[in-house]
C-alpha cells in the first residue's frame, strides 16, 4: 500500500466516524499497519499529527452544526466527543479564533475542502486577526483569551 492509499484510508476512516470516539487500534487493524507507522506516514505526508487532524475534523464538522442548526453548544460538544462545554470551547477557539457562541453569532463562511483524493469536508474559516490598539499592541483581554 503506498502512502496515498494510506492517507485516503485515514481520511475516510476519520470522516465516517467524526461524531464517535476514533478508535486508532481499529484504524491500524483496517489498514494492516502499525499505529506508529500510520502516524509517521501521516505526519510526513500532511505536516500535521494524526491527533491534531482528528481534532480539526471534529471542530470543522461541529462548526458546520453551529451554523446550520439550533442545537445547544453543549449538545454539539458531546456529539463530537468532547467531555464538556469548557473543553470544547478551548479546542474550538484554538482552531477558529472564536468561542462557539462568538462563531455562531459572527456566522463566518465555511468552505468545502479536499481532504484527500475523492474525500471532501468542511473547511474552517481563517482565524480573525487580533484587535490592536492604535500603537499596535494586542488588547490584554484578547491576549489572555488566546492562551
Amino acid at each position: 500500500m503506498n502512502q496515498y492509499i494510506l492517507i485516503w484510508s485515514v481520511c475516510t476512516f476519520v470522516e465516517t466516524r467524526v461524531q464517535e470516539e476514533i478508535n486508532l487500534e481499529e484504524l491500524a487493524r483496517q489498514t494492516g499497519f502499525s499505529l506508529a507507522h500510520i502516524r509517521d506516514v501521516f505526519r510526513a505526508s500532511t505536516g500535521k499529527s494524526l491527533s491534531r487532524y482528528i481534532q480539526e475534523r471534529k471542530i470543522a464538522n461541529a462548526a458546520g452544526e453551529l451554523l446550520c442548526t439550533d442545537k445547544k453548544i453543549i449538545d454539539i460538544a458531546i456529539q463530537y466527543g468532547f467531555s464538556g462545554r469548557t473543553v470544547f470551547s478551548r479546542v474550538f477557539r484554538r482552531f477558529t479564533g472564536y468561542s462557539p457562541s462568538q462563531f455562531r453569532a459572527a456566522e463566518p463562511s465555511l468552505t468545502r475542502i479536499r481532504l484527500c483524493a475523492g474525500v471532501f469536508g468542511i473547511g474552517l474559516p481563517e482565524k480573525p486577526a487580533p484587535k490592536t490598539s492604535h500603537c499596535g499592541k494586542q488588547h490584554e483581554s484578547e491576549e489572555n483569551n488566546g492562551k
